[in-house]
């Protein structure tokens, strides 16, 4: 589909994207696949075995047909790939980083760590993706003629049905993949958010007018328009009979609008965010407690009595752990008294901790990516608290 740009606080902390199956690395790209991917993949095999290649092929076995169907659903998945990478690889080449390609339910995502920083590197990366679909399209359609050949080319003019019957396992999937990627191609080059050719629109927009961020405005109204005109389309589509296919119409425009909206608001917050650090984030009163405190007197005199939801396990005003509501929820009530705040503390310190310089887009991420709030370190010493609260107060304030 098109590059994304998303930024992690840590290089092996996982974000949304990165998470799936790791099939390998590419061009020392990382190359994940989406769970999701399952479902489109079932649906493709079994549309094709089941439908198209029997229509085509009456005369194949049952076995020619689905392992057919299958091959043709992992090359379509390939040609996917290489879409992206060919994302990747330009992206590269205007020094921006790419971390890993996820392959997910509507193709696939690069996931890019900042946005390209002038027009002519937006456009460039963004047009490459479309024209690697259509050139795999054009090169499957000359490779499946040639392996049909010219007699059965000619047999196609005459009695269509006949010369698909004729063809060949490996000209069949040519035949089918040549069109399928013509199609991505020039589906991606619709000009709406954030599909390839919305980003072209934006990269037009931006050069015309040197205002990148109602270049992206415009872009995303005209993706979310294109969503919604999907969706009106897929309900007319299943209202007249044609049930699977408007359902999955209106699927691609839900997608599509709500990916478009999203898009223009993280533009928005990283513009807002820009120059924001977690220290300017974070809370700086907080309660801290020590790790010979009892568990059950931790629970009367700081859980229930206070809104914090983290605490700090100090020893000579040194961080030695962290303890919240989940560490000490199933801990047996006759085993409170005597047990511990270290025994029971979370010494992960690494995973649970931020810096108070780490940019603020880092710190939503990764506060996105845990269900308790984070500890603001410097050096050995806890100079905050952080949680998801904490950062939208932050911003509801400033957007006044």
């Amino acid at each position: 589909m098109n590059p994304v740009p998303a930024q992690s606080p840590e290089p092996d902390r996982p974000t949304p994207l990165g998470r799936g199956l790791r099939l390998g690395t590419v061009f020392g790209i990382e190359v994940r696949l989406d769970s999701s991917l399952i479902i489109i993949f079932s649906l493709i095999v079994y549309m094709l075995g089941a439908s198209i290649f029997p229509t085509w092929h009456p005369d194949w076995a049952a076995s020619t047909t689905w392992l057919t169907a299958a091959a043709a659903g992992v090359l379509f998945f390939a040609s996917v790939l290489a879409h992206e990478l060919a994302h990747s690889l330009v992206s590269r080449r205007f020094g921006i980083e790419v971390r890993r390609i996820t392959l997910f339910l509507f193709g696939g995502l690069a996931e890019i760590q900042e946005e390209p920083r002038d027009p002519r590197a937006e456009f460039l990366i963004a047009i490459v993706g479309p024209m690697t679909s259509i050139a795999i399209g054009l090169l499957c359609i000359s490779l499946g003629s040639q392996l049909a050949g010219a007699e059965l080319a000619e047999l196609f003019a005459e009695d269509q049905k006949a010369a698909l019957a004729g063809l060949s396992p490996a000209a069949t999937l040519c035949l089918w993949l040549g069109p399928v990627n013509l199609v991505l191609g020039l589906f991606n080059m619709v000009p709406g958010f954030p599909l390839d050719g919305g980003r072209v629109l934006r990269a037009l927009v931006w050069w015309l007018t040197g205002d990148q961020r109602r270049a992206t405005h415009i872009a995303s109204e005209c993706g979310r328009l294109f969503g919604w005109f999907l969706m009106i389309w897929g309900v007319l589509q299943a209202v007249s009979g044609a049930l699977m296919q408007g359902l999955w119409l209106v699927l691609i425009g839900w997608f599509l609008s709500n990916a478009a909206t999203a898009s223009y608001k993280q533009l928005v917050m990283r513009d807002l965010f820009k120059g924001v650090t977690a220290r300017d984030l974070m809370r700086s009163r907080f309660e801290t407690v020590s790790a010979q405190l009892r568990v059950g007197e931790f629970i009367d005199e700081h859980l229930l009595q206070s809104p914090q939801l983290l605490w700090p396990v100090l020893e000579d005003e040194r961080l030695i752990g962290l303890l919240s509501l989940e560490q000490v929820k199933d801990i047996p009530a006759e085993d409170r008294p005597n047990m511990t705040v270290g025994q029971v503390m979370r010494t992960d310190l690494a995973a649970l901790t931020l810096a108070p310089e780490t940019d603020a887009n880092q710190t939503l991420l990764a506060l996105a990516t845990h269900s308790s709030p984070l500890a603001v370190v410097e050096g050995n010493r806890v100079v905050g608290l952080l949680s998801q609260f904490d950062a939208m107060k932050w911003l509801q304030l400033h957007q006044l």
